[in-house]
């Protein structure tokens, strides 16, 4: 921060919104993964190339953060094996249900409570759910934070970025970290396939280390 601090403030500003920028695009890759696999996402993951992209995205972050090493990411040969075990951890499972639901509600006391709160979040922003999703769905909550950083990454003024960081430190505590260590535990718990588990381990990092980053740009506003 002291360092950022001796830069003229129109190099500072263009440093930071290129830094949200990035971290808008990682949100968005992150919710993208974490969607139902599609034929047109599975080549990427099998072949490897999507994990360069987002090798590449973590050099643009302004701090620092790893991904697993290559053999971490293995996945199935066979796409249906692949669809499977989507479906056996985070849609279906047993009887009892999915043992990893990707719905923030079932973590909480009161699905329906989250839900509305989640909707207020979005709807403060101007914005509405695509139609067939649910406001809990992680995908979906990643990318309202996809949004956020964005539209941090556009501004230029210190009180509009200001309150789009503090709508990320508020989203990030009151429901992505709120319930991520749960769904982490359940996830170890299930043995999945290794792509998954360092899917799941990951962006619990990202999130974690967001928090501290935006926690800290705060501070120093």
């Amino acid at each position: 921060m002291k360092a950022n601090a001796a830069l003229p403030q129109g190099r500072k500003a263009a440093g930071e919104n290129a830094s949200a920028a990035t971290r808008s695009e990682l949100y968005a890759f992150l919710s993208r993964l974490f969607s139902f696999p599609d034929v047109q996402m599975y080549p990427e993951v099998l072949n490897g190339c999507w994990l360069q992209d987002l090798t590449a995205r973590f050099a643009g972050l302004p701090y620092s953060l790893k991904s697993e090493a290559n053999r971490s990411w293995v996945v199935p040969s066979d796409y249906e094996q692949f669809q499977s075990e989507y479906i056996r951890l985070f849609e279906v499972g047993g009887r009892g249900g999915s043992p990893c639901p990707l719905h923030s509600g079932h973590y909480s006391r009161n699905r329906l409570r989250t839900m509305e709160e989640l909707i207020r979040f979005y709807n403060f922003f101007g914005l509405r759910i695509a139609p067939g999703m649910m406001p809990d769905h992680v995908s979906v909550e990643l990318e309202f934070m996809h949004y956020l950083t964005g539209s941090e990454s556009e501004t230029g003024d210190g009180v509009e970025k200001g309150s789009y960081r503090r709508a990320q430190r508020d989203f990030l505590r009151r429901h992505l970290l709120n319930w991520w260590p749960l769904l982490g535990a359940r996830v170890k718990r299930e043995k999945p396939i290794p792509f998954y588990r360092s899917l799941v381990m990951l962006t619990g990092r990202f999130l974690q280390t967001e928090r501290a980053y935006v926690e800290g740009a705060l501070g120093a506003t």
